[in-house]
C-alpha cells in the first residue's frame, strides 16, 4: 500500500438505467503512467472526472494519497492537475496565456515568483515561449492544448489526470508532450493517469494499461504483458475480400498458425509462431487455392491487443488479469 497513490474499489456509477461504470477497482503507483484504453462510450471520460472530483459516484470508494475524496475533495484537489478534452473552455480566451497562467497558480495558493519561474520553465519546455503573452483565443489549437496541459502542471501535483492529453496536436508538438511527460514521472517521481485514442502513445508512455468496455476494466497489465497475453508473437495479415471462409479454415489448421484475428473490416491477422514456417504455411495455402491477396508481416501491437481483448462491438470481454 506505500506505493499506492491512487486506489478505487467498486466505484459505479449509473445515468438512469444506464450503467456508466460497474465495480471499477483500480490502482496508480506512485512514479507510474496508468494508461486506460477503450472505445467510444467505454466510460473513460466519467471514470477521469469521478477521480478529478469534477463528476459523483454513485458508490465504491476513492483514495488519493490516503485521502477519501468524499471526506476532503479540497485537499485531494491540491495535489492533483486535470487535463479534459474541452480545451477551449480551460481558459479565458481574451486574457494572454501568461496572465490566464498567473491567475490559475493564485487559486493554486503560489506565490507570484514562484509561479513566474514555473511558467518560464514549462513554456520553454513546450515550445509556447514564443506566445507567452498572446491572449489565449487567438492559438491554434495545438498551442491552447499546451497551455492547459502547463496550467495543470504549475503546482507540480502528485498526481496527474490526462484525458486524451495530445488530441489535435502536431507530431512535433505530441512528441515534445510525450517526452516532458514520461521525464515527468520518472525524474519527479509524479505519477499519471491517462488516456488517450493513440495507440503508440499509450504503448511508449504506459508503465501499465488497463482496458475498459461497457463500464468494465477487463484486463490490467504492462503493455508487454498484454501483448505477450495475445498468445502470439507476431503475425500475417490479409486481404478480407480475397478469402472465404474455407480458405481461412484451411489456414488455420496448418502447422505454426496459432488463431486469426478480425482487425477491421479490410483485414484478417493470422498469428504465427515462427516466421518463415508460418509464412509459409499460409503462402502454400494461397498457392493451392489460387488466391492472390496483398500480404503483410509484422510483430504484434498494443493494437492487436485491443481489438483481441475488447471483441466486436457489443461484446464483453472476460475479466481477467494479465501475467
Amino acid at each position: 500500500m506505500k506505493n499506492i497513490l491512487l486506489l478505487t474499489q467498486n466505484v459505479t456509477k449509473t445515468y438512469g438505467d444506464f450503467v456508466a461504470l460497474s465495480d471499477i477497482s483500480i490502482d496508480v503507483r506512485k512514479a507510474e503512467i496508468h494508461s486506460f484504453l477503450g472505445p467510444n462510450g467505454a466510460g473513460k471520460t466519467t471514470l477521469i472526472k469521478i477521480l478529478a472530483t469534477l463528476l459523483k459516484k454513485d458508490s465504491g470508494s476513492i483514495q488519493i494519497a490516503g485521502v477519501e475524496i468524499d471526506r476532503s475533495e479540497n485537499e485531494v484537489r491540491q495535489i492533483i492537475g486535470y487535463v479534459g478534452q474541452d480545451t477551449e473552455r480551460s481558459a479565458y480566451a481574451r486574457l494572454t496565456v501568461r496572465e490566464n497562467l498567473l491567475f490559475f497558480a493564485k487559486i493554486r495558493g503560489m506565490s507570484q515568483s514562484d509561479a513566474e519561474d514555473r511558467i518560464i520553465e514549462l513554456s520553454e519546455k513546450f515550445g509556447l515561449n514564443e506566445k507567452i503573452d498572446c491572449q489565449f483565443g487567438h492559438l491554434s489549437g495545438g498551442q491552447k492544448q499546451s497551455a492547459v496541459i502547463i496550467r495543470a502542471l504549475l503546482h507540480d501535483p502528485l498526481l496527474l489526470f490526462l484525458d486524451e492529453p495530445t488530441k489535435g496536436l502536431d507530431p512535433f508538438a505530441a512528441r515534445k508532450i510525450r517526452g516532458y511527460l514520461k521525464d515527468y514521472v520518472s525524474k519527479r517521481g509524479r505519477s499519471i493517469f491517462l488516456t488517450s485514442h493513440i495507440l503508440s502513445e499509450v504503448e511508449f508512455l504506459s508503465d501499465r494499461v488497463s482496458l475498459l468496455h461497457k463500464g468494465v476494466v477487463g484486463i490490467t497489465g504492462n503493455p508487454e504483458d498484454l501483448i505477450e497475453s495475445i498468445g502470439f508473437p507476431e503475425m500475417v495479415c490479409l486481404r478480407r475480400s480475397c478469402l472465404t471462409p474455407s480458405v481461412i479454415k484451411s489456414i488455420l489448421t496448418r502447422d505454426h498458425i496459432i488463431r486469426s484475428i478480425e482487425l477491421d473490416d479490410q483485414w484478417i491477422g493470422f498469428g504465427i509462431d515462427d516466421t518463415y514456417e508460418g509464412m509459409d504455411s499460409i503462402l502454400s495455402v494461397l498457392k493451392t487455392t489460387g488466391i492472390k491477396s496483398e500480404v503483410q508481416h509484422r510483430q504484434v501491437s498494443l493494437e492487436d491487443a485491443f481489438i483481441h481483448f475488447i471483441g466486436h462491438p457489443g461484446e464483453r470481454f472476460t475479466v481477467k488479469e494479465a501475467a
